[in-house]
């Protein structure tokens, strides 16, 4: 009987709260230049913060462990609704890496003022752009009743933030041992520095511990 061949095999990130990320079937990772790192069919991912070859695992976590759990008062996954006459612009800030990239569409998005979101201090258009420049999934928006959460068709692809996250895009498959679910599937951002709460995405920690610091 002939063999029949089996589909292209689904890219995927796989991990425990022990362990660090192992990617399989994903053929491409860059930095935030474009400049394309070497990869294999499967090949491991740093999270301790710690490796001296990253964004690779060099196994320097042996020493101490992972136990990279999610911390009971992280910040809660809590969508928030900001209205406007043409948009409704939503917000997860339990899931936020605080790219700041939202924040460059002023008068719309502006941290120190409450609500720091106003939809109608700007343009639709204006906003969808911007609400596509997530990176975590945490902005989505919602038009003629219709919500908009994973909005894109890209290729599967891993960016490496210079002293930031692992940017995860194109539906790349998330498995975990604690069932974690991004909050869209095409897009989500992956803690690398050790310090996140919501392991394994990123909260923003390396904005205050140094890692953001060291560029790696």
């Amino acid at each position: 009987m002939e063999k029949k061949c089996d589909g292209p095999k689904k890219p995927r990130i796989t991990c425990t709260k022990f362990s660090p990320y192992i990617a399989s079937d994903i053929s491409k990772m860059v930095d935030c230049s474009g400049n394309e790192f070497p990869v294999r069919s499967v090949f491991s991912l740093c999270r301790c913060g710690e490796s001296k070859k990253m964004p690779f695992c060099d196994g320097t976590h042996t020493a101490k462990g992972l136990k990279m759990f999610k911390c009971p008062d992280r910040i809660p996954d809590r969508n928030k609704n900001y209205y406007g006459k043409d948009i409704t612009v939503h917000f997860n800030f339990g899931v936020c890496s605080h790219d700041g990239s939202c924040l460059k569409l002023k008068p719309v998005f502006d941290k120190h003022r409450r609500p720091w979101i106003l939809p109608d201090l700007g343009s639709k258009d204006d906003i969808i752009a911007t609400i596509r420049k997530c990176p975590s999934g945490a902005l989505s928006y919602t038009v003629d009743g219709i919500t908009h959460k994973d909005f894109f068709e890209r290729e599967p692809l891993i960016r490496v933030a210079p002293g930031g996250p692992l940017m995860i895009e194109g539906g790349i498959e998330l498995k975990d041992d604690e069932n974690s679910c991004p909050e869209t599937k095409e897009h989500y951002c992956l803690c690398r520095c050790g310090g996140s709460k919501n392991h394994p995405f990123c909260d923003g920690a390396h904005l205050s511990n140094g890692f953001w610091e060291s560029k790696k």
